[in-house]
């Protein structure tokens, strides 16, 4: 690199998560007395850097589309702090004005369409309801309906039954611009589209971005769509986070023994490349209980005695912004191979 070229500089955050936690309580028994609580999200800490896309990824019930539906507030923290450009959500900035700076896609596409609603008013439903007159919410519906790739003449009209997946998400994706938001979440946005439709909304995302400046969280179970739609990873397991970091680092030299477990289960082209053992065996533990100190020790492979006693928390890598919850990389941790390294 040139040394006079100017050291490119992180975004700045738009998006800031301080110690969110949601735990749900189990009833049952007598009197539907409560049974414990399944620690969905616990703890948990992260920024968005402005124009970025932040990609979630982890196992199913590692706590990523709980997380969404925080960022949203689809559902209420128990604890923790969530602010939007600087502003305190629920203090600073008003809830109402939260859910429209930031919209979300779901997975279901025909679910989330109401099948009464043609699409010209599922898109114009919100402006409306927010005091936009009818005829200026059906021209931004007409707009917004043409940005996606599909004609107004011959969609605006029709309802959900009548589109196919592919288009239906298109659709999802107008309504959630409608009310101009920074930050868009994706939770499995394209998982139930076929692989061909699949490219085509991502590339339609991949230019809305660029388009109208916007902001992404974006989840998935693919790790190649995330590394294809993201600037930097999170990765997530039973509720915290294990690891975060730009996408490179974290696909390149994936520092948690989770993390590394994930990638080497991608399925591969190359004959070369096959995976010839499990790079990670059994369930997650259950989160009614998590294991004590580090939750991932009770599948690693190399667990020491103090990962059950104490959580390493996030340590900072090499990569600028590249942190790890991982004992192996804590200096006077306790860990043997931390030990040997150092």
């Amino acid at each position: 690199m040139n040394a006079s070229a100017p050291i490119p500089r992180p975004p700045k955050p738009l998006l800031t998560v301080t110690g969110l936690t949601k735990h749900f309580a189990l009833k049952g028994g007598l009197f539907g007395q409560s049974r414990g609580v399944v620690r969905a999200v616990d703890d948990i800490s992260f920024e968005v850097g402005e124009g970025e896309t932040l990609g979630i990824v982890g196992e199913s019930g590692c706590g990523k589309s709980t997380t969404a539906r925080l960022l949203v507030d689809l559902i209420s923290p128990d604890s923790g702090d969530i602010q939007l450009g600087g502003k305190l959500v629920g203090s600073e900035l008003p809830i109402r004005e939260l859910r429209r700076q930031v919209q979300m896609v779901f997975q279901d596409s025909y679910a989330s369409l109401n099948p009464r609603l043609t699409m010209e008013d599922a898109i114009s439903f919100g402006p409306m309801v927010n005091g936009m007159a009818r005829n200026a919410a059906v021209r931004l519906a007409h707009d917004l309906l043409a940005r996606v790739g599909l004609e107004p003449r011959r969609f605006a009209g029709r309802y959900p039954h009548e589109l196919s997946g592919g288009q239906r998400q298109r659709v999802n994706i107008a309504r959630a611009l409608a009310f101009s938001p920074k930050v868009v979440v994706l939770d499995e946005a394209v998982s139930a589209l076929d692989k061909s439709v699949e490219a085509q909304v991502l590339n339609l995302l991949t230019d809305l971005k660029a388009e109208l400046g916007l902001t992404y969280v974006f989840i998935s179970h693919d790790l190649n769509v995330v590394r294809y739609m993201s600037d930097r990873v999170m990765v997530m397991y039973l509720g915290q986070v294990a690891e975060v970091g730009p996408v490179d680092a974290i696909y390149g030299a994936p520092a948690h023994p989770y993390s590394r477990a994930l990638l080497a289960a991608m399925p591969s082209m190359d004959p070369d490349r096959r995976t010839m053992e499990a790079p990670l065996a059994g369930d997650p533990p259950n989160p009614i209980n998590p294991p004590p100190g580090c939750r991932f020790h009770t599948r690693c492979r190399f667990a020491d005695a103090v990962c059950s006693m104490s959580d390493p928390g996030l340590y900072t890598m090499g990569t600028p912004g590249h942190l790890a919850a991982c004992h192996l990389h804590i200096p006077a941790s306790g860990h043997k191979a931390a030990e040997l390294a150092a």
